[in-house]
């Protein structure tokens, strides 16, 4: 039987969608990764999760992507009542104060992405606990 459990991982690059859903894959038998590619398409596949009453335990959000960026879509989900209370990280190559006060305002964690597969699934693994999952061995 599939946990309920849902993570929304939003990145427009390919090669960082990869790695990650790798990371991830020890996991999913407790819980689904959904990827977008930008915001627009993140803010899509949350308003169907949400008329199902299945929103994710935690979005990940790429800071640069194209057509609605990271920030943007931070600030629309804190200023949608069904939204604003959703866990969220700002996952990016950035290791900006800026990016950082910026996630810090909106009521975001901030994690500058590691550069080896290692540290992903370290990460990886810190993520899936924030869903209150027990950690697969």
């Amino acid at each position: 039987m599939k946990s309920s459990y849902t993570i929304l991982y939003v990145d427009d690059d390919r090669d960082d969608l990869m790695l990650i859903a790798d990371a991830f894959e020890k996991y999913t038998e407790h819980l689904t990764v959904v990827h977008a590619y930008n915001g627009i398409e993140g803010l899509s596949a949350l308003k169907k999760m949400n008329e199902t009453d299945s929103l994710p335990c935690l979005v990940i959000l790429d800071i640069n992507m194209p057509r609605m960026d990271g920030k943007e879509m931070l600030r629309r989900l804190r200023s949608h009542s069904d939204f604003k209370y959703l866990p969220v990280i700002l996952f990016s190559t950035s290791n900006s104060s800026k990016d950082k006060l910026f996630a810090e305002e909106h009521h975001a964690d901030f994690i500058t992405k590691p550069v080896n597969f290692s540290n992903i699934q370290s990460l990886v693994a810190e993520f899936v606990s924030r869903c209150k999952l027990e950690l697969v061995k």
